[in-house]
């Protein structure tokens, strides 16, 4: 089965972040698959990994799979997780399922047959042929 690991306010969990994060996926190899589940009643978007989520009681639109590039990509979201989980005062923001060949039992049983819900992320960016265009770009100067 996948590695989970679930992240919150350090200052409830008693555990640091970075530390919980080398000890699930310190020796995995990048780039790293993961699936991210949104435990918050509030919307997120993280811009470093391209990923929006919604609440907690939006599911099955609470979960995106995202890849990060390196390790220092994943650290990074994880301090960014537990900051918001130490302003908002959450001890289970966020829970982090690697990704393999199977899919992780804990979250096979939530997941639809196929929709919306099922989203892919990447953490490379996009070149502006890709990008729609910004409606900013689109307006006249007089």
């Amino acid at each position: 089965m996948a590695s989970t690991l679930h992240l919150g306010a350090s200052s409830l969990t008693g555990k640091s972040v970075n530390t919980l994060v080398e000890e699930a996926f310190g020796k995995s190899e990048f780039p790293l698959d993961l699936r991210l589940t949104n435990h918050t009643p509030r919307y997120l978007v993280f811009p470093d990994i391209r990923a929006e989520l919604k609440p907690n009681f939006s599911a099955p639109d609470n979960q995106i799979d995202v890849t990060f590039k390196d390790h220092a990509q994943l650290t990074r979201f994880a301090s960014d997780v537990d900051s918001l989980s130490e302003l908002n005062q959450w001890a289970d923001a966020m829970a982090l399922d690697a990704l393999d060949d199977a899919q992780p039992e804990e979250v096979a049983a939530k997941a639809p047959a196929a929709g919306k819900g099922q989203k892919k992320a990447g953490a490379e960016s996009k070149s502006p042929a890709d990008m729609p265009a910004d409606d900013a770009a689109n307006t006249d100067k007089k």
